[in-house]
């Protein structure tokens, strides 16, 4: 059982590697499209057909692709005066209450954002900017990082109940090996 639990931990880190890889390729691309835009306009008077749409659905996907990562580091905001004078059970039981929380919160985004992407998918929802380009692709990217993000609060939650504190302190060394 422990080598199956051992897999799936590795493969919900794997999972937030890669929303970060896509987020970081969403943030070079939308450095490209900001910097195409501003060159042609200043120098040709000539700018990027729907840059500005296409940069709100990058900045969806760069945003919530990036949201598991954040939870892995625990990055998200604390109130770190207050809970660094907890000690044993009682910092053991506030960070099982913010993991719950975690999960409740990214537990309702991946479902809302998943009914949105699948309206979007089937309705093939586009932009509404000069160039109209599908909008769904990014819609389906950030439901995915929801649901990646609400993996990884799981599998800290899972850790903490263990016992395990490398799994969800913040700045925890990872093991990768299997």
């Amino acid at each position: 059982m422990m080598p199956l639990l051992h897999l799936l931990d590795l493969a919900i880190r794997r999972l937030g590697d890669l929303c970060l890889a896509v987020a970081a390729v969403a943030i070079g691309l939308l450095a490209i499209i900001g910097t195409a835009d501003s060159l042609g306009t200043q120098l040709f008077a000539l700018p990027v057909p729907s840059a500005l749409e296409m940069s709100q659905a990058g900045l969806a996907v760069v945003v919530f692709m990036g949201l598991a990562f954040a939870q892995r580091r625990r990055g998200h905001v604390m109130v770190d005066i207050l809970f660094n004078r907890f000690t044993g059970t009682t910092k053991t039981i506030f960070t099982g209450l913010a993991l719950l929380a975690a999960v409740a919160f990214f537990g309702f985004l991946a479902w809302r954002t998943g009914i949105a992407a699948m309206e979007s998918f089937q309705v093939d929802e586009r932009s509404w900017g000069l160039t109209r380009f599908p909008i769904w692709p990014s819609k389906i990217a950030v439901a995915f990082g929801c649901v990646v993000a609400l993996l990884e609060s799981i599998r800290q939650f899972l850790h903490l109940l263990a016992g395990n504190p490398d799994a969800y302190e913040p700045h925890a060394p990872e093991d990768d090996t299997l």
